[in-house]
């Protein structure tokens, strides 16, 4: 009866297609792709916030600046990192994936070494702009645009599995690299995170990128028919459709929102009464769902199609927001989960849905232009969230005006771009 029932519920959350193909033959079949996509949004990890935020106290230390300065030279360097993404994107849709791979190695590994010799302001501001592009940036649009291009029939899952870089590095790397400070300092860490990208990422590449990276004939024939293969659209065509601004619509809410939330978890854990440790280890549970959950999504996305799930990135997200609004701690990790699935089945559900829309041809210049917008987004959210609470709103306030938006936005948008996507 047990096995019976582990079998039906396997079914339901991972359910394989027509061909009874699940992950592990995606993963089997395709592994120099996988491991690939894998490898670069891992990498993307040297660029992300939740690692450059464990040295923010050392670089604040060593230049004297206090967390105003810092903060404006963060959100400096991330909105110019993002004034480059479009032309980034562009620039993908143009090289072979070994060239691609080779430059964004090199830059994560110039910037890691040059972050490590940081003594002045302005060489901080340039080391956080290189690592920024180059692993937020760069890294992780060279996975997840290769995971959709290179699969049609098994994108959702291919996706999926690339996206699984996202929480392994949130889930290895901060405790890694406090070991490492603590051990050798954080000049020498950030060495050791250059030695990384040459002894360990680039002999990887090296090797994937020696074999065959193009796409599975099988693949080939489901994009024939599902019409993947579209003519590339330039950012002049996208800016002219009003489906990429619906998309955009359903996508803003998510990072903003979380940002402002994370950004201020300080004070919304101050207001409740919550201990430091609650937001700590809510993220080891965030990681682990957001894994879970998107392996789920992908699956799904490959029976269902990506622009049928749209609504579930917002609907799991006003759910979350809306445990905010009770005062126990335990609800604090249900928040957690619903941002978890939020973020999972969002990494899934949108590159597949770029991809069903405009095809595969542009999806480089489609991530570019839509991650810039995303950057921008994630960069203001911290000044209107603060200017928010300095207004006196409470944070009932920001929880039910966080969930309207989502509700009010993503949601209505999502249902017309689907509905539009049926049409055609």
């Amino acid at each position: 009866m047990a096995g019976g029932f582990w079998e039906k519920a396997g079914g339901w959350v991972l359910p394989r297609d027509a061909r009874g193909e699940g992950y592990w033959q995606v993963a089997s079949n395709h592994t120099p792709q996988i491991g690939f996509c894998l490898l670069f949004v891992f990498a993307s990890s040297w660029g992300q916030t939740f690692l450059l935020s464990i040295f923010q106290p050392h670089w604040m230390q060593v230049l004297a600046i206090d967390p105003g300065e810092m903060g404006l030279l963060y959100g400096g360097a991330t909105l110019a990192s993002g004034l480059l993404l479009p032309m980034a994107g562009r620039w993908l849709d143009r090289v072979e994936p070994r060239r691609a791979a080779l430059v964004t190695l090199a830059g994560l590994t110039a910037f890691s070494l040059f972050i490590a010799t940081v003594s002045q302001v302005w060489m901080l501001a340039l080391a956080l702009f290189g690592l920024r592009f180059f692993g937020q940036g760069l890294s992780s649009n060279v996975g997840m645009t290769h995971a959709a291009r290179w699969f049609s029939h098994n994108r959702g899952k291919a996706v999926s599995l690339a996206g699984l870089g996202f929480p392994l590095g949130e889930a290895v790397l901060p405790a890694l690299v406090t070991f490492g400070i603590l051990a050798m300092g954080w000049r020498w860490t950030w060495a050791l995170l250059a030695g990384v990208c040459v002894l360990v990422f680039l002999p990887l590449v090296l090797s994937l990128t020696a074999r065959n990276l193009t796409v599975a004939p099988e693949e080939e024939l489901s994009a024939a028919k599902a019409g993947s293969r579209k003519a590339p659209v330039t950012r002049g065509d996208l800016l002219r459709d009003w489906r990429f601004y619906a998309m955009l619509g359903t996508m803003i809410p998510l990072p903003f929102i979380a940002t402002g939330m994370i950004f201020f978890q300080a004070v919304i854990a101050e207001q409740r009464g919550w201990g430091p440790g609650v937001f700590a280890t809510g993220f080891l549970i965030f990681a682990v769902i957001r894994a879970a959950c998107s392996l789920t999504t992908g699956a799904w996305v490959d029976r269902l199609g990506a622009v049928s799930l749209l609504a579930v990135p917002s609907f799991a997200l006003a759910l979350g927001l809306a445990c905010l609004l009770r005062p126990e701690p335990a609800w604090a990790y249900a928040f957690f989960i619903g941002m978890a699935v939020s973020f999972g089945s969002s990494g899934a559900i949108t590159t597949a849905a770029w991809s069903e829309m405009f095809g595969t041809a542009s999806i480089g210049t489609i991530r570019g232009l839509s991650g810039a917008v995303a950057v921008f987004v994630t960069a203001a959210a911290p000044m209107v969230f603060g200017l928010a609470l300095n207004l006196g709103v409470s944070i009932e306030g920001l929880v039910l005006g966080s969930a309207g938006l989502t509700l009010g936005l993503a949601w209505p948008l999502s249902i017309v771009v689907r509905r539009s996507h049926r049409v055609r």
